[in-house]
């Protein structure tokens, strides 16, 4: 659904707590802004820090109640599970090693969560979170933000309406440079993304790889069935993968590739895929996210820009701004808020509620898969089957 369409906002609220995003956490404040601008969330609760001052600040700063600033997210899922009016859901914003179990107490109290990705570090955790969701049949939804942008949504339409015939080959790139320097120009809100307790068992696989892997099995409707993967670190003093060269294989026999990195030079966030038909290809980047590049076998290529008439209908629902003023990052991590808003808005029928299906835990789990398989793969140097997830 379009975030801004000129309508009287919603009059009810949906009420809303957040674990982590205290001083110093970057991503939160575009959590934020992001229920913010679709204008459908308001935050009552958190346990907004690990420090009891901290996190006391932050809640003052966003005009939470006192009686609901948490000095632990333990303290608050009790709390608001014994409120009459607790809260509809909790959004996690931690660091990746510090997902679960706010996860877990929260599910397991009943209430909705909305997680940053990747879900946890470890497989066991993903099935762990994936049991009790399904037991409780309790919604959590991943911020998997790149799946709001509604030129990927149109490509998602193009591709499953057959307009590119059949499917032959995916591939997926999410290229960065943040690492390239070297490991001693890293700051510490970077530095823990090298260490295995913290960051998981990969590194660029974990923070981008899962993106790349997410949007291929978005746009295809295709699920992954075995993985080839080299997983490289070329920085010296790097402990972990910087570089990963990935083949997939996709139910239907179809190939795929992914190639992630933390260090490549001239790439700031470099996430773009191609996806080749029989008849046609469609290309998409993240850094000019406002067109996309359909071409038919021996025809001139088209551009299709968003907003314009010749958007599939899809699209066109979740666009905002009119043609020429261009939406972006935090406009595309807003569409999925509005879409959490939706789901959770239905209840027990959240899974049937959107137009697009909102990445679940499921996806969440699948993008833990995918770092377990690969370094399998990596290890016997040859073809693992992707788990059952």
């Amino acid at each position: 659904m379009a975030i801004l369409t000129g309508d009287i906002p919603a009059k009810r609220k949906l009420k809303v707590g957040m674990v982590g995003g205290g001083k110093g956490a970057f991503f939160a404040s575009y959590h934020r802004a992001a229920m913010r601008l679709c204008d459908r969330f308001e935050i009552v609760a958190g346990a907004f820090s690990s420090d009891p001052a901290t996190g006391r600040e932050a809640g003052e700063a966003l005009g939470v109640d006192a009686t609901r600033i948490y000095s632990t997210f333990e303290l608050m899922a009790l709390g608001e599970k014994a409120r009459p009016d607790p809260i509809e859901a909790v959004v996690i914003v931690t660091p990746n090693f510090l997902h679960f179990e706010p996860c877990r107490l929260f599910l397991e109290a009943g209430i909705p969560v909305i997680c940053d990705k990747p879900l946890v570090n470890s497989l066991d955790e993903a099935l762990e979170l994936l049991r009790i969701a399904r037991q409780r049949d309790t919604f959590l939804a991943m911020t998997y933000t790149y799946l709001g942008y509604p030129m990927v949504r149109d490509a998602r339409s193009r591709i499953q309406g057959g307009e590119l015939g059949e499917i032959r080959f995916l591939y997926v790139e999410y290229l960065l440079e943040w690492l390239a320097p070297g490991v001693e120009h890293l700051g510490k809100s970077l530095a823990w993304r090298g260490e295995p307790a913290k960051a998981g068992p990969t590194a660029a696989l974990g923070d981008v790889g899962t993106h790349a892997f997410n949007m291929l099995e978005f746009l295809s409707g295709r699920r992954c069935t075995g993985v080839n993967a080299k997983l490289t670190s070329t920085v010296p003093g790097w402990a972990m993968d910087d570089t990963n060269v990935v083949q997939l294989e996709f139910e239907g026999g179809v190939d795929g590739l992914l190639w992630a990195s933390l260090a490549a030079p001239g790439h700031r966030n470099g996430l773009r895929f191609k996806v080749i038909g029989s008849k046609a290809s469609i290309e998409w980047c993240q850094e000019a996210p406002e067109t996309l590049r359909f071409t038919p076998t021996g025809e001139a290529e088209r551009i299709y820009r968003r907003g314009q008439s010749d958007n599939c209908a899809q699209t066109l629902a979740f666009t905002s701004l009119p043609a020429g003023n261009s939406e972006g990052y935090l406009e595309a991590l807003a569409v999925l808020y509005a879409d959490f808003a939706q789901a959770l808005e239905a209840g027990s029928a959240w899974r049937s509620a959107t137009v697009v299906p909102i990445p679940d835990i499921q996806e969440g789990a699948r993008g833990v898969a995918l770092s377990q398989a690969c370094v399998e793969s990596n290890r016997r140097r040859g073809w693992v089957p992707f788990p059952q997830v």
